[in-house]
């Protein structure tokens, strides 16, 4: 008698292994279908989260308005790199006390205004977006530091392997958008 309760426990955790065997499986084959498809953002969270702390040594921060997460239709790689960048900023990009939505355009549509400030998603540094963003006189950042050295966009940012903030006066000037000295001290200007 004592055998056949022993052998309904064991089956019991036979189904048990089995069954959370089934879901593993089926977690990795979930994330297999996605993995794929999700793009990581080029800039991090931790970059985001710089950008916002940046933000707060201009001249006149902005209070208020949307952060443009800018693609470019002509490159089949930015708009999902929008997508990540946007979804990494979840509800709002942090600004001192101001909290910023982000949303998704391209360029040209950065003159319908209010946007406070441009993230260049990749593909999207170019001349129409250092035209759209003089027009705009809004702060452009980016991760593509050579983006910033061609005056494309005002501000790059890296944190790999340390924290790196690249400013490009000259387009910075164009915009119309100036940086107290103090955090002028702590980053490279060109």
């Amino acid at each position: 008698m004592q055998k056949r309760p022993y052998a309904a426990s064991a089956r019991q955790s036979r189904r048990l292994v089995w069954s959370s065997f089934g879901a593993l499986l089926g977690c990795i084959a979930g994330l297999w279908t996605i993995a794929p498809g999700a793009a990581a953002a080029t800039l991090s969270a931790e970059e985001l989260q710089t950008i916002g702390r940046a933000i707060t040594f201009m001249q006149s921060p902005p209070a208020g308005g949307a952060v443009a997460v800018v693609y470019s239709s002509d490159d089949p790689k930015s708009r999902p790199d929008a997508d990540a960048i946007a979804a990494e900023i979840g509800s709002g990009l942090q600004v001192g006390n101001v909290l910023l939505p982000a949303r998704e355009v391209e360029a040209g549509a950065l003159a319908q205004g209010g946007f406070a400030i441009a993230i260049a998603a990749s593909g999207a540094n170019g001349p129409p977006l250092g035209a759209a963003v003089r027009a705009a006189r809004i702060l452009c950042v980016t991760a593509d530091l050579g983006a910033v050295q061609a005056g494309t966009c005002t501000m790059g940012i890296s944190t790999r392997p340390r924290v790196e903030i690249v400013l490009n006066h000259a387009a910075a000037a164009a915009s119309d958008i100036t940086f107290v000295a103090a955090f002028r001290m702590m980053i490279h200007e060109m």
